[in-house]
């Protein structure tokens, strides 16, 4: 259990690294960004125990559809974060 945590911890670690390498910009949204690379390489291993697959595997730990679905869940996360209106302006109507 404790190995699986830290598999999981370093995976979704170097995925929100490097999505935010490629996006190029830090923000507020890291810390969405960093529970949605958890959730999704949690999620993402689970479905690779299900559909059996075999490419990339650490002792159980299913690294290849856990990367590719904490990805999928980062990408998800910034475009639902694009779809919050601004703020409005401080002092009153605009």
């Amino acid at each position: 259990m404790i190995a699986w945590l830290i598999l999981v911890a370093l995976t979704a670690g170097i995925n929100l690294f490097a999505f935010i390498a490629v996006r190029g910009r830090w923000g507020r949204i890291v810390p969405f960004l960093a529970i949605a690379a958890l959730l999704g390489t949690a999620a993402g291993n689970a479905v690779g125990d299900r559909l059996s697959v075999e490419l990339l595997r650490i002792g159980s730990f299913n690294l290849l559809p856990a990367s590719v679905v904490s990805q999928l869940a980062m990408l998800a996360t910034v475009l639902l974060a694009a779809l919050v209106p601004a703020s409005a302006p401080p002092g009153g109507e605009a």
